[in-house]
């Protein structure tokens, strides 16, 4: 039983940035606020560029729309805040660089999570066949193209947005180097990022047809680097034996697979070599004048422990062993969506085990699932709706939120419809 009355109290990141949060988001990507700041270094024509990610293993649920919603709603309103800049007494040199300022959203889509129905364990050794390697994520497809397309059009349709596969972060210039550099370190970072297997959760599907299978855990695989730092990553399958790729080989690279921590790791400084890189480019008036600035929006249990050493800890390390100083990465937590027990919602054990029974016999179950969301005749924007409140008053994003809450906005919502008609 409760009072029916919602609490929001103050702490740590709800009382730093309760009445300054886009603007704290826009200073950590060394963006100018002011006219002095404008004018205290040189800022070319500027791309900002907002991801999000899912596994695109089942129709998205509540928890993931709430992330996606926040992203569009972010971008919105960086884009607000520097139309509110504009009308204020600066130079022209800043009003037309606030004019070129391009905003993007962009689904990196985890094609390369495992298709559940497709791997086998063999002598002690699990394998996994990739969504990319089945297709079968194309099922779920239209749910998150609809879902983008859908929070686009809630922002005014101001912020164009992009959906992409992992195919685009591990062809991107920078990859080879930086697998150079994790293959060099792998027992410390094995050790950190994997401590149950202490190994690299780096995956290569077998190349032999109608295969596919990839060693999940990268226990068996074999590493070797040259005399001028290039990496030969010799890969197991059960079935068709070894088979390598080699960092010197551009097309090799692209069809590497990662574990999470392991591909957040290869994103963050893949991105900030980016941005590095057009910075440098920029300066010197060479190629393409302008700036890329990434930022992330993920949900909060990535935040805490799993952020700080799995990511944060890892990159001045990194940074030592050639690599070079990247900006730090910045990062959106959204609040996570919990169960009656204070658990995270979770996607995997619905996926795997048809949890949450009791929340399809209470008529929550459309918060499992966009699919049973639409069938169930719910508007998904109400949660939009929500989430933009969240974000009018920082605080709120600070906290998590129960499934019965949620449920609770769509229900008053669907009272005050029946009211107004």
């Amino acid at each position: 039983m409760h009072d029916g009355k919602v609490h929001n109290p103050l702490g740590a990141g709800s009382y730093i940035f309760e009445k300054v949060y886009i603007p704290s988001l826009v200073r950590f990507m060394d963006l100018p606020l002011d006219e002095s700041e404008f004018t205290s270094q040189k800022h070319a024509t500027t791309t900002v560029i907002i991801h999000i990610g899912a596994q695109p293993n089942n129709s998205p649920h509540v928890g993931t729309i709430v992330v996606f919603a926040l992203a569009f709603l972010i971008a919105r309103d960086i884009k607000k805040l520097y139309e509110g800049i504009r009308k204020g007494d600066i130079t022209e040199n800043f009003k037309s660089w606030i004019d070129g300022i391009e905003y993007q959203v962009t689904l990196d889509l985890v094609d390369t999570a495992p298709d559940n129905k497709s791997g086998c364990f063999l002598q002690g050794v699990a394998y996994q066949r990739s969504q990319r390697h089945t297709q079968a994520y194309h099922s779920y497809l239209p749910d998150y193209e609809e879902i983008m397309q859908s929070a686009a059009d809630f922002v005014g349709g101001e912020i164009p947005y992009k959906i992409v596969t992992q195919e685009s972060l591990t062809s991107m210039a920078s990859i080879p180097q930086i697998i150079e550099a994790i293959v060099k370190d792998r027992k410390r970072l094995g050790d950190e990022l994997a401590p149950v297997s202490r190994t690299l959760a780096m995956r290569c599907a077998c190349p032999h047809p109608g295969c596919g299978l990839a060693e999940k855990h990268g226990r068996m695989n074999k590493y070797l680097v040259d005399a001028s730092g290039v990496a030969t990553i010799t890969f197991h399958c059960p079935y068709h034996g070894d088979h390598t790729i080699t960092t010197s080989n551009a097309a090799d690279v692209a069809r590497l697979e990662f574990n999470t921590p392991l591909r957040n790791l290869v994103r963050a400084e893949a991105f900030g070599i980016h941005s590095r890189e057009a910075a440098a480019r920029a300066a010197l008036a060479i190629g393409e004048v302008r700036d890329y600035v990434h930022m992330r929006v993920t949900g909060a249990d990535y935040a805490g422990m799993y952020s700080e050493q799995l990511l944060f800890r890892q990159l001045p390390l990194l940074s030592a062993s050639g690599l070079g100083t990247i900006p730090t990465p910045v990062i959106a937590y959204a609040p996570l969506v919990l169960d009656w027990a204070g658990s995270k919602l979770s996607k995997s054990l619905y996926v795997k085990e048809g949890a949450y029974k009791y929340l399809q016999e209470a008529g929550m179950g459309y918060l499992l699932s966009f699919a049973e969301m639409k069938k169930s005749g719910r508007d998904h924007t109400i949660l939009f709706g929500e989430v933009a409140r969240w974000l009018e008053d920082p605080k709120k994003l600070f906290r998590s939120y129960t499934v019965n809450y949620l449920h609770r906005v769509f229900e008053d919502q669907r009272c005050k419809d029946n009211k107004d008609n």
